[in-house]
């Protein structure tokens, strides 16, 4: 699901995004210069499959 990020300012839409800890992007109407955190961050379903396969490689080694 992408979100919109506007300007601080001129709310102008800068960008969509999708999953994202850190975004810096200059308004091309306004100049302001826009700085968004990611309010929390959530392990990625590439990172849970990673967990699950090595898991699994330790399971069937013994």
């Amino acid at each position: 699901m992408l979100k919109e990020c506007r300007c601080g300012h001129c709310k102008r839409l800068l960008a969509r995004v999708g999953e994202f800890t850190e975004l810096q992007i200059k308004c091309s109407r306004c100049g302001t210069l826009n700085h968004v955190k990611a309010s929390s961050l959530g392990q990625s379903p590439l990172s849970d499959m990673k967990t699950a396969l090595s898991v699994t490689a330790t399971s069937m080694q013994r």
